[in-house]
């Protein structure tokens, strides 16, 4: 068993899953799941924004006491966490700090987003403080899209996977103030708006939350809807795919520097730095690629690239957990005693096993939407031949992400 650095903390090295079953299974899954939807759902069937069920108890959840109890929260968590990571010790050895940020909360915001919705949303203590200072001043220009979150993103990302010191507690702590200072000036300025285009963390939060089956619905009620319906509500939210590009990129980066010829290269600042841009690259060119070779059959005025966008939040959201589930069980236990990880808490087959399970059912996930989307963007009479490109492209996806964590 060895140990290894990751995600900015140190982590088991899980155990190689027999690639050739596991490329041919995941395959074979993707393939499948396509073949059946094609010959049994004929018509879009998914609603969106308009679909879902009232929930019997949406008062309490959107009770005043409720926010106010979810905001209280959210400060007091980040007012810990920098009491901690500025005043405690100065190594991860000796400090919960980093293991509170990188998995308490990043890899945290997957499983609240997915349980609970956009909770994040009402708790962002960023959002809270930039409330006391009022109104909005200026009016956030729509031109800037969603590229103040994709930049806050990969400013976090390349902290935790090239800078080479993302352990160091005060290093955590100084950026963790200098993001906080950034977006609640911004959000005092262009107001709550910010958060929504603006903030990284509540972005991505808000996109894993449209795989939960709690939402609201076009009316503002909150319902219980199918996670492909709260995915196509995301579809309304032009400029996403970026951001949904870099996370994916990140991710097969991170599983990338987990291979030995990534330490056979000696790995530095600089070399990290251009490898995780390369992996981001190379992500967006093969979704360019796939969406170019769709456009011949899409329907006039049809915005390609953001039109099935959504589609990829699943994949997204499997590669995390994939990249993500042994780091959080072995070291988030270091946030109650940064000097103990029980490596020993879960077999390495088990780590397989859900390793290659939330990719392979990510990419049935985003199969399904795209299935249902294109049969609604598609021309008639090639609404077969025209998913084909898109296909390839999620085998493809399949493909890399199930080698890069099996180890190969």
């Amino acid at each position: 068993m060895t140990i290894v650095l990751a995600h900015g903390l140190g982590g088991r090295s899980d155990l190689p899953v027999p690639l050739w079953l596991a490329l041919y299974a995941g395959a074979a899954a993707v393939l499948a799941s396509f073949v059946a939807l094609t010959l049994l759902w004929k018509t879009p069937r998914l609603r969106g924004a308009d679909a879902g069920r009232p929930l019997p108890f949406a008062r309490v959840v959107d009770a005043r006491a409720t926010s106010i109890v979810l905001k209280g929260l959210g400060l007091v968590c980040l007012a810990g966490f920098l009491a901690m990571a500025w005043s405690g010790p100065g190594t991860s050895a000796a400090n919960p700090a980093p293991a509170w940020f990188y998995v308490w909360f990043w890899v945290g915001l997957v499983p609240l987003s997915l349980l609970a919705g956009p909770v994040w949303r009402r708790m962002n203590p960023l959002r809270t403080l930039a409330s006391l200072f009022g109104p909005a001043r200026r009016e956030l220009p729509d031109r800037l899209g969603y590229r103040p979150a994709v930049v806050s993103l990969l400013a976090f990302l390349w902290l935790e996977l090239a800078s080479g010191h993302s352990d160091s507690p005060r290093l955590i702590a100084g950026f963790v103030t200098l993001y906080a200072v950034v977006h609640v000036t911004c959000g005092a300025v262009f107001g709550p708006r910010w958060f929504d285009r603006g903030d990284g963390f509540e972005v991505y939060a808000v996109l894993i939350a449209g795989l939960s089956p709690f939402g609201r619905r076009a009316d503002g009620r909150l319902v219980v809807r199918s996670p492909l319906d709260g995915l196509l509500a995301l579809g309304r939210s032009p400029g996403l795919t970026p951001l949904i590009l870099v996370v994916l990129g990140s991710t097969a980066f991170d599983g990338l520097t987990r291979l030995p010829f990534w330490n056979d290269l000696t790995p530095s600042v600089p070399l990290a730095t251009a490898g995780l841009a390369a992996a981001i690259a190379l992500t967006a060119a093969a979704y360019v690629g796939g969406i170019r070779l769709t456009r011949p059959y899409l329907r006039k005025g049809t915005e390609p690239y953001t039109g099935f966008a959504h589609t990829l939040v699943p994949i997204m959201v499997g590669y995390t957990v994939a990249h993500y589930f042994s780091f959080a069980l072995f070291e988030g236990q270091r946030g109650f005693d940064p000097a103990v990880a029980d490596y020993t808490l879960v077999s390495t087959a088990v780590i397989a096993l859900v390793q290659v399970g939330a990719i392979v059912l990510g990419h049935v996930l985003a199969v399904g939407s795209a299935h249902d989307r294109a049969l609604g963007l598609l021309r008639a009479g090639y609404r077969t031949v025209g998913q084909y490109p898109l296909l390839a492209l999620m085998v493809g996806y399949t493909a890399v992400g199930i080698a890069l964590v099996s180890g190969a």
